[in-house]
């Protein structure tokens, strides 16, 4: 039987603690990484499965080194950033998705260029890359992977983040466009729990008509 992300992500998570632990998270990456694709015209399969599959290289760490609440050592440091490198890995040979394997390697690249694993600036980092970065952060800013109904940021405060690393870790563009997504959209209850494509079908017609309107207001 051909083998689809989601098998991949549901196998390899069963099978180990840790992907097991950031599964919610994964998931919500997802949506919110369609969405805003979605939001400037370039949503596609590949981008939904390298959101979905951002931290698939993260299996082979220790929980103990994941949610270290000190800081990392350089070691450590070192370590955790390998799991881009891995993840690209993973998906270019489990599933043979190398424009998807791509977006995962760049999704911790920094805008100013101080991101990893290739210290990728600005326009060079791909654009899925770039989308993927925010909604990780966010995600990782506003819910505990650990117990993911515990919020540690509210909305608002998770915005005034992304806004003041604009331009430095993220594109400020984008940054905007997120912003204005998850002001304007109702977010579906069950939406940390699976992948629901009608869900995320009635979300993707409200950002259809978002960009309808727009275009009519610009004309």
């Amino acid at each position: 039987m051909k083998r689809t992300p989601e098998s991949l992500f549901e196998h390899i998570a069963q099978d180990n603690e840790i992907l097991s632990l950031f599964k919610p998270h994964s998931w919500r990456v997802m949506y919110l990484s369609s969405m805003l694709a979605k939001k400037i015209n370039i949503y596609d399969e590949d981008l939904r499965i390298a959101a979905l599959l951002h931290d698939i290289g993260k299996m082979g760490i220790s929980k103990k080194i994941l949610l270290k609440p000190s800081r990392l050592n350089t070691i450590e440091k070192t370590i955790v950033e390998s799991h881009c490198h891995i993840g690209n890995l993973i998906v270019r040979k489990e599933l043979g998705k190398t424009r998807a394997a791509r977006f995962i390697r760049d999704h911790h690249e920094n805008w100013d260029g101080t991101g990893y694993p290739r210290r990728l600036i600005g326009e060079d980092i791909s654009i899925q890359g770039r989308i993927i970065r925010i909604c990780d952060s966010f995600d990782a800013m506003t819910y505990d992977v650990r117990n993911y109904k515990v919020t540690k940021m509210s909305y608002q405060e998770a915005f005034h983040e992304l806004r003041k690393c604009s331009w430095t870790q993220f594109d400020g563009n984008l940054v905007e466009e997120f912003i204005f997504l998850l002001t304007e959209l109702k977010i579906p209850d069950n939406w940390y729990y699976n992948f629901n494509p009608e869900s995320l079908a009635e979300i993707n017609k409200k950002i259809d008509n978002f960009n309808l309107i727009a275009r009519s207001n610009w004309r």
